[in-house]
């Protein structure tokens, strides 16, 4: 695959249900991580890259295909996505998903109000992983639980995970899903050891199943982080003057905590009947959001960025996707996953800037390629509260694109 920076991936695709090509789905990126450098960078999951938001929903409905025609008799359990990568697939996937299920996603917040299930996801960046699962009802009586997340691997997060499951309330079956599933036949061997320990079925749902074999210089990458700058702010002053700045607020309903956090979101559990009443909330939510008409923005070849932060990533691509057929939408989310940028063609992650996290200044996130994009508006969701101070950096980073109106969207 790509070779820059003198790295080389070769990738071998040994089960494609859907026969999808793997050159719409996957690029490769170089990580600031020496646990584990590359990153398999998905084009459609609306995380580090931008896409239409109908594609990043398409992802999940595709997987629940797969998923439903294996499992022909409904059943109920409980869908678990991991932080913050997976949690808008996990969401999607859980939609479109036949039977009685709830949905949760893991996360990186601190919640002491609930009841925790903590584990680790050891090649992670952040490895530390909360579970609030006192509100849900199947993950504790439910026969199964589903996991999801963009790659599997090596499968540890899920081994690790499925243990401590098993140990408070036992399951008969869970399913591992995922777009890319790398699991070697050594850890498919272990994870056969773990069904008889635990007395459980572990079963795989994936869009591609292969092998890779990645290679890197690590002194070359060493010394590449050391001189690796982000993206400098470099518009004249006097152009930075026609970011016109708006302030938004859609009415969510229900939230939890002190900090408010969306009750909706998953990241506290959520049921069908709820997701439901989410989608309706959005729908009517959305029309407070008013963009230039379709005609309009095609006349200026202009595009318009719905931003997610962090974990909040499946709320605001369901608003952008209520947006789609009126303009040209994009979609994607700042991230704490640090990547490497380089300025060729051939890389995917052209151009970085960071900023500090709106949950937790001490936490740092990224976007990636944000200039690089004609795009003429951006909408930022934020999930909690705060004040047009925490936006500074925020609005210097929108100075220094295309982007000549931004409308922050605060969802409280």
């Amino acid at each position: 695959m790509k070779n820059c920076l003198n790295f080389n991936c070769e990738i071998d695709i040994v089960d494609n249900p859907l026969n999808l090509d793997l050159n719409d789905f996957l690029d490769i990126g170089i990580r600031n991580n020496s646990k584990r450098r590359f990153l398999f960078i998905s084009k459609k999951l609306g995380k580090h890259l931008a896409c239409k938001p109908s594609e990043m929903d398409n992802l999940g409905k595709l997987m629940a295909t797969i998923y439903n025609k294996k499992n022909k008799v409904a059943s109920n359990g409980t869908v678990i996505a991991f932080a913050e990568t997976g949690t808008a697939i996990g969401h999607s996937f859980f939609d479109y998903l036949s039977g009685n299920y709830e949905f949760i996603h893991t996360t990186r917040e601190q919640f002491d109000e609930l009841e925790n299930l903590d584990f680790l996801e050891e090649h992670s960046h952040a490895t530390d992983q909360n579970l609030y699962f006192e509100m849900l009802d199947n993950f504790k009586f439910g026969d199964e639980v589903i996991l999801v997340d963009d790659e599997i691997t090596t499968a540890n997060t899920c081994m690790n995970i499925i243990r401590k499951i098993q140990s408070i309330y036992p399951k008969k079956i869970y399913t591992i899903c995922s777009i890319l599933n790398w699991v070697s036949d050594e850890n498919l061997r272990r994870i056969s050891s773990l069904e008889i320990e635990l007395g459980c079925k572990i079963e795989f749902v994936y869009l591609f199943k292969g092998d890779f074999n990645f290679d890197i210089n690590e002194d070359i990458v060493a010394n590449y982080n050391d001189n690796c700058n982000i993206s400098k702010l470099s518009i004249m002053k006097d152009d930075k003057i026609n970011l016109i700045v708006n302030h938004i607020n859609v009415d969510l309903e229900d939230y939890i905590g002190n900090k408010k956090y969306i009750r909706y979101t998953g990241r506290f559990g959520i049921n069908k009947r709820e997701q439901i009443k989410l989608k309706e909330i959005i729908k009517r939510e959305s029309k407070k959001i008013v963009i230039e008409s379709k005609e309009s923005l095609k006349k200026k070849a202009e595009k318009v960025l719905f931003l997610g932060t962090e974990e909040f990533m499946y709320i605001p691509m369901l608003f952008a996707k209520e947006k789609e057929n009126q303009c040209d939408i994009y979609y994607h989310s700042t991230t704490r996953s640090p990547i490497i940028n380089i300025d060729k063609n051939n890389y995917p992650i052209r151009s970085k800037f960071k900023l500090k996290s709106f949950y937790n200044l001490d936490v740092q996130n990224y976007i990636y390629n944000i200039d690089r994009h004609n795009f003429s508006e951006c909408y930022l969701f934020v999930e909690l509260d705060k004040s047009e101070n925490s936006y500074l950096e925020f609005i210097d980073i929108i100075k220094n694109t295309s982007i000549k109106k931004l409308t922050i969207v605060c969802c409280s």
